[in-house]
């Protein structure tokens, strides 16, 4: 499970330069990174007449096209089934040390405020969430770590000491329509335990790296 860390501002503030600086960094440290791009506006990755776009507006729920060395996916989103970081997570990125993403102000995820100069108040009046540090000329608030916008690596330092080493991976994870949900240590190793102790006298069952279980509640109609 990957730390997320949102990276906010106004467009044309530098989100996506400083990402492209520190994607660098981190893998340079040894830490898997993934990255989620959110934008308020509708976007066509694929043009009319191509496969995958016929199957969208043929009513489609996903489409993944995959190539020879990259995979790319589709799916409409709305309001009742958004696609929030922690479902992204899950699907594309679970097994990555941590993920950026540049938007979602309104997100809960923590964040890195790239400010804009003569909008700092504006834009944090805007932001919910947790703020663990902001980027620009000049800092807002003195209990805000405050980096310049070419002081990349003392930022990915600052991620690391703070968060990355002191970081444990979760050997058990419990997800609730989306939602990871917080477990200690004792709970994880009494579900990992009774899992394995259930699962082991199954035809097939080996010791594996890594199981997974998804549980449906019981409904009629389609599956989905």
């Amino acid at each position: 499970m990957p730390l997320i860390f949102s990276i906010v501002g106004y467009s044309n503030s530098g989100k996506t330069r400083l990402l492209e600086k520190l994607i660098p960094i981190l893998k340079q440290k040894g830490y898997s990174v993934g990255v989620i791009k959110h934008t308020g506006e509708s976007f066509l990755l694929d043009q009319p007449a191509k496969d995958t776009t016929k199957f969208i507006k043929a009513g489609a729920d996903g489409v993944v096209l995959s190539g020879r060395d990259e995979i790319a996916y589709w799916a409409k989103t709305d309001a009742f089934s958004p696609l929030t970081p922690d479902r992204m997570e899950q699907v594309f990125f679970s097994d990555r040390d941590i993920l950026l993403t540049e938007g979602f102000k309104k997100g809960d995820k923590p964040k890195i405020v790239v400010l804009t100069k003569g909008k700092e108040e504006q834009l944090i009046k805007e932001i919910e969430g947790g703020i663990i540090a902001t980027v620009g000329e000049s800092p807002v608030k003195e209990e805000w770590p405050h980096f310049l916008p070419e002081e990349h690596e003392k930022l990915a330092q600052f991620l690391e000491a703070r968060f990355l080493k002191k970081r444990t991976q979760s050997q058990v994870r419990v997800i609730l329509d989306g939602k990871n949900i917080p477990i200690n240590h004792f709970v994880q190793e009494t579900i990992r335990g009774g899992l394995k102790g259930m699962l082991s006298p199954l035809k097939g069952f080996f010791d594996a790296e890594k199981i997974q279980i998804t549980v449906h509640k019981a409904k009629k109609g389609p599956l989905t």
